[in-house]
């Protein structure tokens, strides 16, 4: 499922450096890593570590090394994307895991990213969704249950990594692809529709659920009355209330397989219904005008919404991050996913907004770096290749100039980054960022 970079081999040595183990929340102090190629070769006390003499030293006193960061919810294949793929290693973000694609045009680009021709994170691959509605994306309809076998098999024989479930898809449509991928030993992943609810999305054997849809808000009988108010895309958005206790929900879901993915940094511009990027904000420079005219339609908000409903969008909002916290309490494994670029961030930067929610949401800075480290490698089954810095593992990492256990807004302080090996110094990931820019 993982693809690695195939880049020319060679030696480098990050020397007295500081490890961050996200699996266990740990720092051991004064380590030099040792990468052959794209794997790290080795892992040890500076003082006994053997560095090759012709590799290349960076010096990592002060600073401390992490896994590369996932985006687990991504949308490249849209207009201009291409071009925005830099901007995920300039930020320290060397995978993504794609939600909606055409399979051979993110194929082609996987293979430049091999080849040394392009600059960008490892991908992994969803293809088309399977939708119960017509959507402005890629996409299969399936409303039967056979309908959702046959669409497993399709985007099987298209050579996807993953099969992802979508909005308006009908229960039986749901539990056919469930059945279906079981079968064939596919992980199938997404969005989870009502009727259907989030517990028998996961029983059903749905491997991540995004955004929290589906989930309902626990109200109080007040709540419930004041948010009945709400703007319909709100309570689509951030759900509607209910009286039943949802902590043993959140329970017999932590036993199932299942990871959750809150992209609360997408949600955010939905509270005031504010488009992701204007014209001459910061971001505007980065997006071209056929991705601008995308973003429209996919994240269409509406006009003239009374004040009143308006209001009741960040009480909605602040429920949601919440019940992120009220999941990782509950043992449910959390992931970073931004849905770049059809956010307020930047790709790449995204995942460090997002992590800061996260904080917010209650965990430690160690468990929202998991979130965005060893999670994701946990979820594909690839521990033994990605998650920590340990000899062995693929060489993606990142050099921080602070403890980020110590406060998650030191991910943001690069000072470097390696992607399968490769080295970029922080110059090199400046330049990444000016050449991602469209306009002036």
């Amino acid at each position: 499922m993982l693809t690695s970079l195939r880049l020319s081999l060679q030696l480098l040595a990050i020397t007295n450096t500081s490890v961050v183990d996200p699996s266990n929340g740990t720092v051991r102090a004064g380590q030099t890593v040792v990468i052959r190629g794209s794997r790290i070769e080795a892992v040890a006390p500076a003082a006994q570590a053997r560095v090759p003499a012709n590799a290349r030293r960076i010096d990592g006193s002060g600073r401390y090394v992490i896994p590369g960061l996932w985006d687990m919810h991504v949308h490249m294949d849209l207009p201009g994307g291409k071009a925005l793929l830099p901007l995920f290693v300039a930020h320290g973000v060397t995978g993504v895991r794609d939600m909606n694609s055409r399979v051979e045009v993110l194929r082609r680009w996987q293979a430049e990213v091999r080849g040394g021709t392009l600059v960008g994170p490892r991908m992994v691959i969803s293809g088309p969704y399977v939708v119960g509605r017509a959507v402005p994306l890629p996409h299969l309809i399936a409303l039967t249950a056979a309908e959702g076998v046959r669409a497993v098999d399709s985007l099987a024989a298209l050579g996807v990594d993953f099969i992802k479930v979508h909005n308006a898809l009908p229960p039986a449509a749901l539990f056919g692809v469930a059945r279906r991928a079981r079968e064939r030993g596919i992980t199938f992943a997404g969005h989870v529709f009502p009727p259907t609810t989030p517990l028998q999305a996961s029983d059903s054997g749905q491997r991540s659920l995004e955004h929290l849809a589906g989930f309902p808000n626990e109200c109080s009988a007040a709540d419930s009355v004041r948010f009945a108010r709400a703007h319909f895309l709100h309570t689509l958005l951030f759900g509607g209330c209910t009286s039943v206790p949802q902590g043993p929900i959140y329970a017999k879901i932590a036993k199932n397989p299942t990871w959750v993915t809150p992209t609360l940094v997408v949600q955010e511009p939905v509270v005031t219904f504010s488009p992701s990027v204007v014209p001459g904000d910061s971001l505007h420079k980065f997006f071209n005008d056929s991705l601008m005219a995308m973003m429209q339609v996919v994240m269409e908000m509406p006009r003239n919404v009374p004040a009143e409903q308006l209001a009741l969008g960040q009480p909605l909002f602040e429920r949601r991050i919440a019940m992120t916290g009220a999941l990782a309490k509950a043992g449910v494994p959390l992931l970073t996913g931004t849905d770049a670029p059809l956010t307020r961030s930047m790709p790449g930067l995204a995942v460090h907004d997002e992590l800061a929610f996260l904080v917010r949401a209650g965990l430690t800075p160690a468990q929202a770096l998991r979130a965005g480290t060893w999670e994701p490698a946990r979820y594909f089954a690839a521990t033994d290749s990605l998650g920590t810095v340990a000899a062995g593992k693929v060489a993606d990492l990142v050099l921080l100039e602070g403890n980020p256990l110590a406060d998650i807004a030191n991910t943001r302080r690069i000072a470097g980054v390696i992607a399968g090996g490769k080295y970029w110094d922080r110059p090199q990931l400046n330049g990444m960022v000016s050449g991602a820019r469209v306009r002036k």
